[in-house]
């Protein structure tokens, strides 16, 4: 990862701000951005920046920073979420417009900034997250489930765009993982649920393949599968 330059989504907490600490401890140029204006959780290896994904202006000012200092970028991965179970006949159009805003559109804008610098450095890698509610229908995951499965159908376009420019795009399907947003739905056994220093491992094992490698999706489970 030496010399590589990644973006990171959502970088202040959770999966984003382990994958970030775990790219940067290996050498690569890592970007963090997320709503928290002074993170001090993070390392003096990230270089951490505001980002609001939902907000088009704040997306091209992260990314053309991240040109204006490093010159290209050679990953995105895109971790901000947000998280919402509950019958769809108790979900607000508020509630709705959010969690696609901050699960599928952030993901846009952040994906387009980036394809198109990518593009000019002749290939790149996107790697967005799903989860297991993005390709199993699951109760009470009306508008999370939504903007998951949403994803994937995304990354699957983006990859057929991209696969002329060298840029792969893969989706990681994720199960029940220890961040805040498994904890908002109830107590779990640590046990039950994927560490986020194990998922970490993934995406840089993904970001260490060479982009002749295309990766389309990856599927990671707690060791009792679906909760």
């Amino acid at each position: 990862m030496q010399d590589k330059v990644v973006a990171i989504t959502g970088g202040a907490g959770g999966i984003g701000k382990e994958v970030g600490e775990l790219l940067a401890s290996v050498g690569a140029t890592v970007w963090s951005g997320d709503l928290q204006t002074n993170p001090s959780a993070l390392s003096g290896k990230i270089r951490y920046s505001y980002l609001d994904v939902t907000d088009e202006e704040s997306v091209v000012s992260f990314f053309s920073n991240i040109q204006n200092h490093s010159g290209r970028i050679d990953l995105l991965i895109n971790c901000a979420g947000v998280g919402l179970f509950k019958p769809i006949t108790e979900i607000s159009l508020s509630e709705w417009k959010k969690v696609i805003d901050i699960n599928l559109t952030g993901t846009f804008l952040c994906s387009k900034e980036a394809f198109k610098l990518m593009k000019l450095n002749s290939g790149g890698r996107i790697i967005n997250i799903s989860s297991v509610a993005g390709y199993i229908p699951l109760a009470n995951n009306g508008v999370y489930g939504t903007s998951k499965y949403a994803v994937h159908g995304f990354s699957q376009i983006l990859n057929e765009e991209g696969k002329n420019d060298n840029i792969r795009v893969t989706t990681i399907f994720l199960g029940a993982t220890g961040t805040e947003i498994i904890n908002s739905i109830g107590d779990f056994e640590a046990a039950d649920l994927l560490n986020v220093k194990d998922v970490a491992e993934v995406f840089l094992d993904l970001a260490k393949k060479p982009l002749h490698m295309r990766i389309d999706e990856i599927k990671v489970l707690p060791p009792k599968g679906i909760l």
